[in-house]
Parts: C-alpha cells; sequence; structure tokens
C-alpha cells in the first residue's frame, strides 16, 4: 500500500468535497480521506497511482468542475 497527499485547489463547499471522498472510496482497492477545512486529500491504495488519479480527476470534473488537484511532495 501507498499513500500520498494532494492540495485541493478551488474547492467550494463541504458538501462537495464530502461527495467526491465518497465516490472516491468507491473505487476498488482506494481508501481517501478528503478534509475541505484544510484543502487537503489523502489517498491510500495498492493499485497504480496514475490510474487512480485519472479517476479521481473524473470524479473531481464532475461534482466540482472547477477544482484541481496536486500532489503535495516530502509528505
Amino acid at each position: 500500500m501507498a499513500t500520498k497527499k494532494y492540495e485541493i485547489e478551488d474547492l467550494d463547499c463541504a458538501h462537495c468535497a464530502q461527495r467526491i471522498e465518497d465516490e472516491v472510496n468507491k473505487l476498488d482497492g482506494v481508501e481517501c480521506r478528503l478534509t475541505f477545512a484544510l484543502s487537503q486529500m489523502k489517498v491510500t491504495t495498492e493499485r497504480d497511482f496514475r490510474g487512480v488519479e485519472k479517476e479521481i480527476k473524473r470524479i473531481m470534473k464532475v461534482i466540482e468542475p472547477d477544482a484541481s488537484m496536486k500532489e503535495i511532495k516530502g509528505v
């Protein structure tokens, strides 16, 4: 299992953050915790992160089209 943290930009409401977290947690083999107050998301998976990131971006685009994610390095 590997874990990465991401900064989430332009996420406007806690409800949307919860919806994104819920949908990401439905992905097979992925655990997600999105903290709206910190604008951060922690993702743990044993899958290839490139594919997981692509799926997360797709989910975010549907729920909060202006939001984006950037990996926080060195955490």
